[in-house]
Formats: structure tokens, C-alpha cells, sequence
């Protein structure tokens, strides 16, 4: 939804009770023409009053409006079981009541409508379905929803925006039934904040200012109240300061408000010494939105200076502003020209003065033909969060991830999935001083609302492993079958009872935070061996290579083992899988003396290439230089029940294949052109 929809919606809202009201009081004096009015209302946008008026005028001429909310239609043949006395203009009234609802986002009410309105006529009323399986999609008919947009789509001839929207719709119905079914969605956590924020209305746009919560909220403010501008209503900054048991007590911020605007969205400096923010004034039925900046000085707020037309271009809005953390780049969504679409996101530079460059687009990575609004950069981790509602999601606005910066490239968008967005609106993210993206993180959404969005607190447990290797001490060939265990030193807590090392002797399990463990290792022929690991820090999520090595005991013989060579690889030319190189050879030559020598050993050969080549080539390209290195050593007398191979392709390079500086390395490939020798027990 744009920005002036949303607002529109949420006026709507606010003159709910005082219609009911004036309605009820005119019916008991007057008779009514609900019909006309009903269309009064309907050419004025004031969706919610004309949804009412219309609902009274079939009541008043005998058609029930009492229709099941959940019922699902069979679509194509079967017509809706409605009221045979109908009015004239039946079609028209119902299919306007329920575009009333669906433009208020009240899903529910929308369905019950669009469920009746099935049986009008195709070429009247073309995308009744369509509508229909939004509404079942928002409110959570998954799999009747993708029925509908089916069966849209199949009898939908045109190519337009409406057929470009149902396959959309479709494709969230599919993406939706696999978030929910997700394995980690246990690790997430959003929890609506609590009434002290969340009153009747609107409460959105999170931000931080010091200690406080600052957000955008049209809670009841009497002192706005005027002649001109008669509903206490109206959207505003306000803060609520952060304690250990929630937060306290909400005030509107001290920032000036002038007569027949709205303002909020802010964005603060890092230092605080400085916000950005949107206002915005109704013209011709539409909102206009600006940003503008104030300084604090001396503890007070300054009066607000609109941005230049680096920002604020004339008839068109800029809006959810993001200011960097040294105050001198502002993203920000605006519909001005140039852009992908409806609104986008874009950047400009800021003066000292608060003069501002060339604006600049983000780009088709970040924007689509549709809206994306509400920018906010994560500095730890480099992470642009924004909404959309232009690509594949839940439903509605969804939240966007993308790694990258302003200055490089952007990384192709990812959905941040359930339970951060649902199927309805999602829009606004805020991290309040976490290095992690979802530690302290705030959203703003309608998925618990008929209409308006609220605030949420959203959250991810971030696990913490160690991951590392266990080899043989002699040879420094990882051990495959290892029993590894863990445990905490100070108390003894069995942290991991049993895991076994995979084929290249690793391991990886998760462990608490701040604690110092023992990690055990134990295989059968070899000494038992443990090593402690200390505690891993809060900004590391794996501690990587945490290496363990095994001697092996020594039975029945008083012949020790010795030391492998120093060269444990068998090398090969490129594309080629013979034998031609004589330090290979001498290696095979010193494997097959141990193998005749120390018969109670056996040798797995593991072939790999470079990365030059398709996966299944080099798998076999690897097979067959390890069946080549097999061949040598039982020509050369090793018994072949001894000995196994294993192609692993271009798996696992022991150097990268370019430099940093993007250029090929050769030695590198030839090196990664190899068969590897692993020396186990019988």
C-alpha cells in the first residue's frame, strides 16, 4: 500500500464510532436513503460509511448480509446460494461493499462479499476471483486461496496487471505453505508490545533516540484538535524510554507539529544531535509527503527545515527516511520520476548544511515496478531491511534483506520469512544497538489489527558452535569414526554426549555461550584425547578449527608406525588422470612399502581436480585418478580388499584458484589436482 492509501485508512478508522453514531441518530428521525448516500460516500473514498450504507440498503429491501465469512465457493459452474429477491444494481451494491472492506484491509469482512459476488457477471466484474483468493490468502485459506488464483489465471485471457498479480499471488501461496513448514522457525520469536504503546489506531515506524523508543502513532491528542482540523487524531512522534522491564511511560516528542500537517517516520543521528523525519499535508484528496530535519540545541528541538529538492521533488512524495550513523547519507522511499516504479528507494548525500546531491536510485536489485518503502541500513552486518510488495512473500508488504552498500553492489533481496512477515502488511524494521540483525529488533505490522499496524518486538536465537578436525598424531590424516563429547569445565554439564567424525575427521556441534568446555575424543586403536576451549564471544556465531589428533596404540608388534611421508598427494597434469609425475610415484612407491610392511593398515585414496569443468565430469575425472593410484599399488602387491576410493570432483580445493585481485592462479589448480591418502586400521 502506498503511503496516502495507508493514511487514508487509518483517518478511516478514527471516525468509525462517531459515525455509528451520527448513523444510528439520523435512521431514528429521518427515513433514510441508504442507497444514496451509500454512493455519496462511495465518490467520497469514505469506504468505511458507504460499506454500512449499502449493508442497510439490502436489509432494508429483504436480502440477508449475513453471509458465511469462511465458506468457500466451488468456482466455475456452481452460482452462490443468495437471496433470490434481489434489488436492481445487486451486483454493482455487493461487489462495492466488498471493495470497501478489501481497500480497508479488513480481509474478513472482504471475503464474506467477494464469496457472493462470485455469481456476477465475468464481463462486468472480471477479477472477482482474483480478489476473492486475496482475501482467502490473507486470511490464512492457503490452499483454497491457490484454488482460486488457479482457476483465475486458467480463465483469465488478458495479459495485465491483474494476471501478472494472481501468478504473484500464486507463487506467495507456495512460498507461505513452505515458511510455515520451515525447520527453525522455533528460533524466532515476535511479540506484539504491550497497550502502553499499542492503542486504538496506529502505531508504526520504530527509531531510536538515546534510551527511548521513538515511534509514529495516532493515538488521541486533544491539543490538535481546531477548527480547521476538527479530529483529534493525528499522526505524530512520540517516545516511550527503554527499561529492564519494558517501556516506560509514552509523551509526545517536543518536535513542532504546524496546524494541518501529520509528521512521522523519523530517523535519528547516531550522536542524537540530529532527525530526520516525513510530514506530510492532504491536497486534492492526496498526501503529500516531505522530509524534513530539525537540530537539537541546548535540549531543545529547532524548528524543522524542509530538505531540498534533492530529496523533496514538487508533487511528488519522499517519505521513511534513514540517515547513516555519521548524518551524511539518507536513503529514503519517494514516487518522484526516474524510479523502477511506484516508490522506490533512493540516496542522496548530505551537507553540513543539509544540502543534498543528485539523488540517486538504487536500482531493479533493490526496487520493482511496484512499492518499496521503508529503507533501514544494519551497519554491523551491512544489511539494507526494507518492505515491498512487489516480489514473492507472505502477502502484502513483506521485509527485505539485502548484503551490500550504497557505494558497491547490492546482493539479491531475500524474504525475511515467518514469523517476521505474515500475510497481511509488514513494513518498518528497527534494530535498537545489536550487532546481530534480530537482537533488539522492532516491526511494525497488521497481522493482529483489522486495520491498522502496530508494534512488534522480534527476535532470533543466534546458536553459537564449535566445528573442527580430528587426525591421526602420526600421520596428520583425519580420523573418520572419531567419538567426540563435550562438556562444561566449571560444572561438568554434558554439553554433547556422542557425535561421530565424518569422512575428513570433522565435527560441529552448538554450545552455550559464556563457558569454557572440554571437547573429548575417543576411536578404537588409539589414545583417548581432549582439548579446552574457552568461551565464545558474543559477535562470533562458529569458532572454527578447533583441532584434536589421536595417537595410535601400538598392539602385538614392537614395530612403531612410521611417520608418513611429508608428502601425502599424488598430482596430476590438467584433464589428465595418469601417473606421470615422479614425486607421485615416489610417494605410491613409500605408501606400498608401509602397506607390505604393516599389514594390519589399510589405505583409502581420495582423487579431486580443479574447478575448471562441470561437477559431473570431475566427479569421474577424481575417480579415475584414484582407480589410477589404486592400479599402481596393487601392481606393486597391495592386496585390493585393502584398499578403497572415493571421487570428490572439485569439492574441496586446498588453495583458492584466483588471487585477490579476481586473476587466475595456476599453481593453485595444480596443486587442487590431486589424490589424497588416508591410512586407517583393519
Amino acid at each position: 500500500m502506498q503511503l496516502s492509501n495507508f493514511y487514508n485508512r487509518l483517518f478511516t478508522l478514527f471516525i468509525i464510532t462517531a459515525g455509528l453514531f451520527i448513523c444510528n441518530t439520523i435512521v431514528a428521525q429521518f427515513k433514510y436513503d441508504y442507497k444514496r448516500n451509500a454512493d455519496n460516500f462511495y465518490a467520497k473514498a469514505d469506504y468505511y460509511s458507504a460499506a454500512l450504507y449499502y449493508e442497510k440498503y439490502l436489509t432494508d429491501k429483504g436480502v440477508s448480509t449475513q453471509f458465511d465469512p469462511y465458506e468457500v465457493k466451488k468456482i466455475g459452474g456452481q452460482k452462490n446460494n443468495t437471496n433470490s429477491k434481489q434489488p436492481d444494481g445487486y451486483h454493482q451494491i455487493i461487489n462495492r461493499i466488498a471493495s470497501c472492506y478489501y481497500t480497508l484491509n479488513d480481509f474478513t469482512n472482504a471475503q464474506k462479499w467477494y464469496s457472493a459476488a462470485l455469481s456476477s457477471d465475468k464481463s462486468l466484474y472480471p477479477n472477482v476471483k482474483l480478489y476473492y483468493g486475496i482475501c482467502l490468502r490473507a486470511n490464512g485459506k492457503y490452499a483454497e486461496a491457490e484454488q482460486a488464483f488457479k482457476e483465475y489465471i486458467a480463465e483469465h485471457a488478458t495479459q495485465d496487471a491483474f494476471l501478472e498479480t494472481a501468478k504473484k499471488e500464486l507463487a506467495n501461496c507456495v512460498f507461505i505453505q513452505q515458511e510455515l513448514k520451515k525447520a527453525d522457525a522455533n528460533l524466532y520469536s515476535v511479540q506484539k508490545l504491550g497497550s502502553i504503546v499499542n492503542t486504538t489506531g496506529a502505531n508504526y515506524a520504530p527509531a531510536g533516540y538515546g534510551e527511548s523508543l521513538v515511534f509514529t502513532s495516532t493515538r488521541q491528542d486533544s491539543a490538535q484538535a481546531s477548527a480547521k482540523n476538527k479530529t483529534p487524531f493525528i499522526n505524530n512522534l512520540y517516545e516511550a524510554p527503554l527499561a529492564a522491564g519494558g517501556l516506560g511511560t509514552v509523551q509526545k516528542t517536543s518536535i513542532e507539529l504546524p496546524e494541518g500537517f501529520e509528521q512521522g517516520a523519523a530517523s535519528y543521528t547516531a550522536n542524537g544531535d540530529k532527525v530526520f523525519f516525513t510530514r506530510w499535508i492532504k491536497k486534492q484528496g492526496k498526501n503529500l509527503a516531505a522530509i524534513y530535519v530539525s537540530s537539537i540545541v541546548d535540549g531543545k528541538w529547532q524548528t524543522p527545515l524542509r530538505l531540498d529538492n534533492g530529496v523533496n521533488e514538487e508533487g511528488y512524495s519522499a517519505q521513511q527516511p534513514c540517515i547513516s550513523a555519521d548524518g551524511k547519507l539518507l536513503l529514503f522511499a519517494s514516487d518522484r520520476p526516474g524510479g523502477q516504479g511506484k516508490f522506490d528507494i533512493w540516496s542522496v548525500k548530505i551537507g553540513s548544511d543539509f544540502k543534498t546531491s543528485k539523488p540517486s536510485n538504487l536500482g531493479v536489485t533493490i526496487n520493482t515496478k511496484d512499492d518499496e518503502q521503508a529503507p533501514y541500513y544494519h551497519h554491523a552486518t551491512s544489511t539494507l531491511v526494507f518492505a515491498s510488495n512487489g516480489r514473492v512473500g507472505m502477502g502484502g508488504f513483506d521485509l527485505f534483506q539485502a548484503k551490500g552498500s550504497v557505494d558497491a553492489a547490492w546482493a539479491e533481496p531475500v524474504n525475511m520469512g515467518s514469523p517476521i512477515n505474515s500475510v497481511k502488511d509488514d513494513i518498518y524494521f528497527y534494530n535498537y544497538n545489536s550487532k546481530k540483525l534480530l537482537k533488539n529488533a522492532f516491526i511494525s505490522s497488521d497481522r493482529a489489527s483489522v486495520c491498522c499496524l502496530e508494534l512488534f518486538a522480534a527476535s532470533k536465537v543466534y546458536k553459537k558452535y564449535v566445528s573442527g578436525i580430528v587426525s591421526d598424531c602420526n600421520t596428520n590424516l583425519p580420523l573418520e569414526g572419531a567419538t567426540i563429547s563435550a562438556t562444561d569445565k566449571a560444572s561438568g554439564k554434558v554439553i554433547l554426549l556422542s557425535q561421530l567424525t565424518n569422512a575428513n575427521g570433522e565435527y560441529l556441534f552448538e554450545r552455550e555461550n559464556n563457558q569454557t568446555i572440554t571437547i573429548n575424543t575417543n576411536k578404537q586403536g588409539y589414545n583417548i584425547a581432549a582439548i579446552e576451549v574457552a568461551a565464545i564471544s558474543e559477535d562470533i556465531d562458529t569458532l572454527y578449527n578447533v583441532k584434536l589428533c589421536q595417537a595410535p596404540i601400538i598392539i602385538d608388534t614392537p614395530k612403531t608406525i612410521p611417520p608418513t611421508p611429508k608428502k601425502v598427494y599424488a598430482h596430476f597434469d590438467f584433464n589428465h588422470y595418469d601417473l606421470s609425475d615422479k614425486e607421485s610415484i615416489a610417494v605410491l612407491d613409500t605408501l606400498a612399502a608401509l602397506l607390505k610392511r604393516e599389514t594390519r593398515l589399510s589405505l583409502e585414496l581420495d582423487g579431486y581436480t580443479d574447478e575448471i569443468g562441470s561437477v559431473e565430469y570431475n566427479i569421474k575425472l577424481s575417480e579415475n585418478r584414484a582407480k589410477a593410484c589404486m592400479d599402481y599399488l596393487i601392481k606393486s602387491g597391495i592386496d585390493a580388499n585393502r584398499l578403497t576410493i572415493k571421487g570428490f570432483g572439485k569439492c574441496c580445493p586446498i588453495m583458492p584458484e584466483t588471487t585477490p585481485d579476481g586473476k587466475d592462479n595456476p599453481e593453485a589448480r595444480k596443486v587442487n589436482r590431486r589424490v589424497e591418502f588416508k591410512i586407517t586400521y583393519l
